[in-house]
């Protein structure tokens, strides 16, 4: 059998990440990386380092997905490719974001309105549309909600006159739409938007897509206390995720999973899954959610009366929150640490 060219490679990658399979996207890439490097086919390179990127991200694994950023950006600026460089560059912010948006949103925001400026002078649709959404989803996030709404609003503008990822786009903005809507309190809009972005994963194909906006429809359900549907989407994902090695989707699944029994009176079931979301924050190092999981933690084992395990997780939470400056969970622990007294 002949050798496979690097674009072989790469459409094996693409097709294990089309299916969800991210380390097998990983494994295939990386020998494309290689391959092309051999043969200087520079493009095919940075494609294989950029579906790397992607494939490190939706695993939640941050660290690894900066450091193929990095190597997508100082190659594209080697190459002089400047549309890898903003796609890179680009992916960077995103990978800091998911680390630690709050402290880093300023640093985060100019990169991405310089990236957005790039795009459009570029004449890329695609990258206009990949920032703008980030932009707005990140906005919205840190309590910039007039901002980031219109951010997204300009997203949807453009994806009307198409791209060459329509269902893709569909989903990611509706379900950073539904996320913002449910923030307001808007629980009929929320709800809009997470159905047409879970209508849009499908169309897509990828399950991760799809389980990802099932996350986004539970945390409607639940605003709109809806708790045992927003539970029974929760559980229906933690197989596959399991199964696939998603430790984020694995992760958010669990901690709402956590929240969900408490407020349903399964305390034990509750900490169980609120343990396993921290475990998996902590080695994920995703800073606010290692925070957000101890509180979970402490309210779980409170409402178990392990007055003592309670109030060891609120005090590592508090004094996270205060060394990261979260002064929102510093007062829910401060709130929660009066109750193990």
């Amino acid at each position: 059998m002949s050798e496979q060219s690097t674009a072989e490679l790469n459409e094996l990658a693409n097709k294990r990440f089309e299916a969800g399979d991210f380390h097998g996207c990983i494994h295939w890439a990386e020998q494309a990386e290689v391959r092309a490097r051999q043969t200087d086919e520079n493009c095919q390179e940075l494609w294989a380092i950029g579906v790397q990127v992607e494939a490190w991200a939706n695993l939640g694994e941050e660290k690894m997905g900066l450091e193929a950023a990095t190597r997508l950006m100082d190659r594209a600026r080697k190459y002089g490719q400047e549309d890898y460089l903003l796609s890179g560059t680009r992916l960077f912010a995103n990978r800091a974001a998911a680390i630690d948006l709050r402290n880093r949103w300023r640093e985060i925001r100019s990169i991405l309105i310089e990236g957005l400026e790039t795009a459009r002078r570029l004449g890329s649709r695609n990258e206009e549309v990949e920032h703008l959404r980030r932009l707005g989803e990140f906005a919205w996030q840190v309590g910039e909600e007039k901002q980031g709404f219109a951010w997204l609003q300009e997203a949807l503008n453009i994806l009307e006159q198409g791209t060459d990822y329509d269902s893709f786009f569909r989903y990611v903005l509706n379900a950073a739409l539904s996320g913002l809507m449910r923030k307001r309190g808007n629980h009929t809009e929320a709800l809009r938007y997470a159905e047409i972005a879970l209508e849009a994963a499908q169309e897509d194909g990828n399950p991760n897509f799809v389980a990802d906006a099932q996350l986004t429809l539970a945390r409607v359900e639940r605003a709109r206390g809806e708790l045992d549907q927003a539970l029974q989407l929760a559980d229906g994902i933690l197989p596959q995720a399991r199964q696939m090695r998603w430790n984020e989707t694995e992760r958010q699944a669990e901690y709402l999973r956590g929240e969900l029994l408490c407020e349903l009176g399964y305390p034990e079931s509750a900490e169980m899954a609120a343990q396993r979301a921290l475990e998996l924050a902590q080695d994920l190092q995703l800073k606010e959610e290692e925070v957000e999981c101890l509180l979970s933690c402490g309210q779980a084992l409170l409402a178990l009366a392990r007055k003592e395990e309670a109030r060891n997780a609120l005090k590592q939470a508090r004094r996270l929150s205060q060394e990261r400056d979260y002064a929102d969970h510093f007062e829910k622990a401060e709130e929660l640490l009066v109750k193990c007294d």
